[in-house]
This record gives structure tokens, C-alpha cells and sequence, in this order.
């Protein structure tokens, strides 16, 4: 299994999906893939990917960061600029402490707890300011 590439919003990143077993998952998963498993989470590769799962083991959400080489739609990845985004995206948005971009649900960019509200990106953040996860998720 490749967990390095697809990212598709509210549903999976890199292969894993939401609403899938965590257990199987790991079952899945060549042994190139460090898992460790914590309370509600398991983190692939030093958390190249992580899933969050609930008491039940299915998975809500998943994130990534900037180890991880895929993309959405090469607009939107893990570790890239604020310059970057403001390139591949006509509207950004503050939602649920993510960086929502061109409307599109189920995908976000991590905000910064001190800087999780804005009204223009580039009057809260640097151009080189850079977003070290990304997040796919159902609400």
C-alpha cells in the first residue's frame, strides 16, 4: 500500500479512508510503515499520516504532514507557503481552526491555536509563513 500520494476531501489521504477500521488498516500497511498507536490516534511514520479513530477503532479524520508527497489537486498540500496558497486558491477562508480554500468541504490546512481567525491570510501570517499539516475530515 502507497499511503504517499491521493488526497480526496472528506473521505481519504493517501489510501486510508474515513469510516474504515483502524485495525485493518494497519493490517494493510507494508512493513516500510512505523505505526504507533496512542489513545485515539495512530501515527504512520512520524506522523507522515495520522488517523483518529474512535472508541470503536473507525476512523473520523486523518491528517498529514509535509513527509507526506501527495496533493489535492496539486493546489493544496502539507508544508506549503502562504505564498503558495495564495498562488493556487482564489478564496480562503477561517473554519473550525483550519484554512478552508475555494469552498471546497472536508479539507483544510491546520491553523495555529494563537492564529486560528482571520479575515485576510496575509494580514495575520508571513508569505513564508508555512502550514505544516493538513487535515481531511467529515464535518
Amino acid at each position: 500500500m502507497d499511503i504517499s500520494t491521493e488526497i480526496i476531501p472528506k473521505q481519504s489521504l493517501g489510501g486510508i479512508a474515513i469510516g474504515e477500521q483502524i485495525d485493518t488498516v494497519v493490517s494493510r500497511l507494508s512493513k516500510e510503515y512505523i505505526v504507533i498507536k496512542a489513545l485515539n490516534c495512530a501515527v504512520i511514520n512520524e506522523g507522515m499520516v495520522t488517523a483518529y479513530y474512535d472508541d470503536a477503532g473507525i476512523i473520523s479524520s486523518l491528517s498529514c504532514n509535509a513527509s507526506f508527497r501527495g496533493s489535492y489537486l496539486n493546489k493544496l498540500w502539507a508544508g506549503m507557503t502562504v505564498s503558495e496558497l495564495m498562488r493556487n486558491s482564489t478564496v480562503q477562508v477561517a473554519w473550525a481552526g483550519y484554512v478552508k480554500v475555494d469552498n471546497v468541504d472536508g479539507i483544510g490546512l491546520l491553523l495555529p491555536q494563537a492564529q486560528d481567525d482571520f479575515e485576510n491570510l496575509l494580514d495575520e501570517f508571513d508569505a513564508d509563513h508555512i502550514f505544516e499539516e493538513l487535515w481531511i475530515y467529515k464535518y
